[in-house]
């Protein structure tokens, strides 16, 4: 049985989803993250947020203050060079998140932050993100690249995948 102590030092590349409006689930993606020591490149895919288990959530106030109270996740800090965000939505936890990253990590040389489809209709909208985005200031001196592409469908996704001639399946 896996516990916050295992440690899984051959992944090199690793894709996760998580909902960042759901407490739980942003607290499992710091322990998670503490298993994989060595990732040099990260995907998340930020989840849809369902109404019906967001309900009884904590505000995105508790959201902030779990992530500026939170230690240092060592391969956030040590080892991740590159991090793409897929289907960013905008929200304030994902902005939380990112400012941890920013804080915390030291070998950080690329963020792409792909926008969710929905949110690509206003250039207004687009624009307030890459300004919330050109706000953060990393160690690196790295700036978060704005993507706004189609989504791919899982069909291609899965062919990537289990394709080993793709240095990174996930990349888009």
């Amino acid at each position: 049985m896996a516990s916050t102590s295992t440690a899984i030092p051959s992944v090199r590349i690793l894709a996760v989803t998580v909902n960042f409006v759901i407490l739980r689930e942003v607290k499992m993606l710091a322990s998670f993250l503490r298993c994989f020591p060595n990732i040099d490149t990260l995907h998340i895919e930020s989840a849809l947020h369902d109404p019906s288990v967001t309900a009884n959530e904590h505000s995105a106030e508790l959201h902030a203050s779990f992530w500026q109270e939170a230690s240092p996740v060592e391969c956030l800090r040590s080892r991740v060079k590159k991090m793409v965000i897929h289907e960013f939505r905008e929200d304030q936890n994902e902005f939380e998140f990112l400012k941890f990253v920013a804080m915390n990590s030291q070998e950080l040389q690329s963020l792409h932050v792909v926008l969710q489809e929905e949110n690509t209709s206003s250039t207004g909208k687009v624009n307030d993100t890459r300004e919330k985005l050109q706000s953060l200031r990393f160690q690196t001196g790295v700036s978060a690249v704005l993507l706004v592409l189609p989504k791919e469908d899982s069909i291609s996704i899965m062919q990537k995948a289990t394709d080993l001639t793709f240095d990174d399946p996930f990349r888009f």
